[in-house]
């Protein structure tokens, strides 16, 4: 029906974006990275390695997130209207230099802002607060007059003033910074929502807006009116010496997604946080579980954005990026949904677009290896049906009414199920 409905209103449907996000190697404490690794030299080098092996297989996007107007010590940068600007140190040539260099090579480049009016805007001394100018066409509003007169907080890191938007300053503040990041050369940005979304569409320039992190599913209307997307759970960053950890962040997805399911389809997407499965070593994980981290990705239709440095994917990582049959389940827009949530051995599956087959994915979440069953009549129909391995690439032969598989710990298999009579 989504589907339909994006034709029959002449739109073509906006993909899950793909690409690559900076946090990951931000949020670990691995050797070589941590919050100290942002910075130009690191990010061209992703756009190299992005531009030259990824590229070809959809992904596009470079998304610089959180501090990069702060120095090594996390203290942020403003210019005199209180709008964020890079650090010198991190981007000596600036972020428009970056987005330039990206652009050359096919690619977008994205910027990440916390929600509200960062502290520091007002000086070091918070209990003596300097105000400011605001930049914008009244030429009459002053920091005091964005958030207010309690400076109550706001955000989970209690780091930002929530900011009064019935008071017309705040979508003016809002405004000049959009119009900034436009002349940057921005593409993609993880906003605050509604005020975000008017003001980047005042400038006229087409920028995909995704809001960050862990959002209250009750205001999903409000996230649907005015973002592509939206992050439904906190970080899937361990926090440790790897990028993730299977039992500490990535299984929790399994669940977490369930009730978003409904809300997500071609031009609007429920965002599972970065794949981190580029490389074995530094992911963290086995082999299995870097494959069904993949697969429940990619059938959730989720946003593909790697989190690992991309200089040093492994074969396996790079096999499991780029398998063009994977890709395009992801692409298609229809998010597969479980057909017995919870349990430790689950079957999740959808309709393929273009034809009556349909996408299964069959995980084993628990710790020791497990037979695992798909029933034809979880999918609506019965008799026989072609098996196909999609991972592998391979004919698995006829099944009539069922098709069971040996299944790995923590691993998955991934099939395509075309009934015969529907041939």
């Amino acid at each position: 029906m989504l589907k339909e409905e994006w034709i029959a209103q002449g739109q073509e449907p906006v993909r899950p974006y793909m690409g690559w996000s900076s946090w990951s190697l931000q949020a670990t404490t691995m050797p070589g990275h941590g919050l100290s690794w942002l910075k130009e030299d690191n990010v061209l080098r992703q756009i190299d390695v992005m531009s030259s092996t990824l590229l070809e297989f959809g992904y596009n996007h470079i998304n610089i997130d959180s501090g990069w107007n702060a120095d090594f010590n996390w203290n942020a940068g403003f210019d005199l209207s209180g709008r964020p600007i890079p650090n010198g140190d991190r981007f000596p040539r600036g972020i428009d230099f970056v987005a330039n260099y990206a652009h050359e090579r096919g690619l977008k480049l994205g910027i990440y802002a916390p929600v509200g009016l960062p502290m520091g805007v007002f000086g070091s001394d918070q209990d003596n607060k300097i105000n400011f100018d605001v930049s914008g066409p009244s030429g009459n509003c002053t920091g005091f007059d964005l958030v207010y007169p309690d400076f109550r907080s706001t955000n989970g890191w209690d780091s930002s003033y929530k900011m009064d938007f019935d008071n017309p300053c705040a979508q003016e503040f809002i405004d000049s910074i959009a119009e900034l990041f436009v002349s940057w050369g921005i593409d993609f940005f993880n906003p605050d929502v509604a005020a975000w979304r008017s003001a980047f569409e005042k400038t006229g320039r087409p920028v995909i807006l995704e809001i960050s992190w862990e959002l209250d599913i009750t205001f999903i209307s409000d996230w649907t009116a005015s973002a592509s997307g939206w992050r439904i759970d906190t970080d899937v960053e361990c926090y440790c010496d790897t990028l993730v950890r299977w039992t500490q962040s990535v299984v929790q997805r399994f669940a977490d997604i369930v009730p978003w399911i409904d809300h997500a389809g071609p031009g609007r997407w429920n965002d599972l946080d970065t794949i981190n499965v580029g490389n074995g070593t530094m992911d963290g994980l086995t082999e299995d579980e870097r494959r069904s981290y993949m697969t429940l990705w990619a059938i959730s239709c989720a946003p593909l954005y790697i989190g690992d440095d991309l200089s040093f994917l492994d074969e396996f990582g790079l096999t499991l990026l780029t398998n063009r049959e994977v890709i395009a389940i992801n692409q298609n827009g229809i998010p597969a949904r479980p057909v017995t949530p919870g349990l430790l051995r689950q079957v999740w599956w959808a309709p393929s677009i273009g034809d009556t087959s349909f996408i299964v994915a069959m995980f084993n979440l628990a710790g020791l290896e497990l037979s695992v069953a798909a029933n034809w009549a979880d999918f609506g129909f019965t008799g026989a049906a072609e098996v196909y391995d999609v991972w592998e690439g391979i004919e698995l032969g006829v099944y009539t009414s069922s098709f069971a598989v040996r299944v790995p710990t923590h691993g998955c298999r991934l099939i395509r199920v075309t009934p015969l009579l529907a041939k």
